[in-house]
């Protein structure tokens, strides 16, 4: 079969997904009353009608947790019926996370693949993710949007287009601020322009919703943006919460007195905090000291990505979905290296194992529960990096 068919094939079945997710998306959310993206929604409303953003007027909605960019941004969904809304925003999250993989594969492989090449590179991250993009599609959350701006901005710098990158990488920053992790990742690898840019692109987005609004209603949302963020975020309910999956609450569940489990240790709370930090800044250190490998800035910008999703003080599972770029840099060294390296194979199978199959449609709402407890997800993350920082001090 010419390679052309197969491309038109793999079209006409991308089609068909999107067509099949569409319509079974547009018949669940109006019944999960459009979880997160209801959010989104009624706060570009609120906006429009430049009201408070941060409050919480109806204590069903979660409170928003995101810049006054980021409901400028998605103001005009208030402008239609929210189901129509929910419907494009689910249509543009689907496109996006097409271009995180295309992006993805350009910026990792450097030289002609097979079409069996090219479908593994593609198909198992993907596939190795599916609970996670699932959870992004359903709930309508904005991770593949945050994804795929840092994707952007990071193959623009390999096009020496820093300013673009710099935008870009900024405003990733405003829907997350998880992402200002790469900041300092730049800045000790004399990534100046560009860190100088993201900088000002930051004061940037921080003052432009004020052309709406008005400069004391935008005021008034920079002061309240970070404490609304810490009040309705860092209880510490959110922290011992077992679908939180961040590196934290493992260690909380595992080593504090006040875990719901049988911990390991009596620990306080600040001293899991305490360790769970240090042990951050460990993977942070070996994240930015150069390595071996030739492909070195590629390994820490996957290793960043799940630094992003572990050290989130609230890793529901959509943040993991940024397991994509490691399974993909995984998937590619293995190519390379005809899969004789049954360690790394081995590991990252046992990664997808213990992320993927705790889901309650293969065990169950039970075991789902136990499982999250136990903290698979951050174990398959945890899994996930050592195998990317052997690889990145491996000669």
């Amino acid at each position: 079969m010419k390679f052309t068919t197969k491309r038109n094939i793999t079209y006409a079945v991308i089609a068909v997904m999107f067509i099949a997710l569409f319509f079974r998306y547009a018949n669940r959310a109006p019944k999960r009353h459009y979880c997160d993206f209801r959010v989104y929604y009624n706060t570009a409303q609120r906006f429009l009608a430049k009201e408070n953003i941060y409050s919480r007027p109806d204590e069903s909605i979660t409170p928003f947790k995101y810049s006054a960019v980021f409901a400028l941004i998605t103001s005009p969904l208030a402008l239609v019926p929210q189901k129509q809304a929910s419907l494009i925003f689910f249509s543009v999250n689907f496109l996006l996370l097409i271009l995180v993989c295309v992006l993805s594969k350009k910026m990792i492989v450097r030289r002609n693949l097979t079409y069996r090449q090219s479908f593994m590179i593609y198909f198992f991250p993907l596939f190795f993710t599916s609970r996670f993009i699932f959870s992004v599609l359903d709930s309508g959350q904005v991770t593949i949007m945050i994804f795929a701006l840092i994707i952007s901005g990071l193959y623009l710098l390999r096009k020496k287009k820093d300013i673009l990158a710099a935008a870009l990488l900024a405003l990733s920053v405003m829907f997350k601020y998880t992402s200002i992790i790469f900041l300092p990742y730049f800045l000790i690898r004399k990534k100046i322009k560009l860190s100088a840019f993201m900088i000002l692109f930051i004061l940037f987005y921080c003052f432009l919703p004020a052309a709406y609004v008005g400069i004391n209603k935008n005021s008034h949302y920079l002061k309240n943006w970070m404490p609304f963020i810490s009040e309705t975020s860092l209880d510490k309910g959110s922290w011992y919460d077992s679908k939180n999956q961040s590196l934290y609450s493992f260690v909380l569940r595992m080593f504090s007195k006040d875990s719901q489990l049988n911990p390991i240790a009596q620990l306080t709370f600040n001293q899991v905090l305490i360790i769970s930090a240090v042990i951050g800044m460990l993977i942070y250190f070996l994240i930015i000291v150069r390595g071996k490998n030739k492909e070195t800035e590629l390994i820490d910008y996957a290793l960043l990505f799940l630094f992003m999703a572990l050290f989130n003080p609230n890793a529901w599972l959509a943040n993991f979905v940024f397991f994509i770029f490691a399974y993909m840099i995984i998937i590619h060294y293995l190519l390379n290296a005809k899969f004789k390296d049954k360690n790394t194979l081995i590991f990252m199978v046992l990664s997808f194992i213990i992320s993927s199959w705790a889901a309650q449609s293969v065990v169950g709402d039970s075991l789902q529960k136990f499982f999250e407890a136990l903290s698979t997800v951050t174990i398959a993350a945890l899994i996930l990096t050592g195998i990317l920082l052997r690889l990145k001090f491996k000669n």
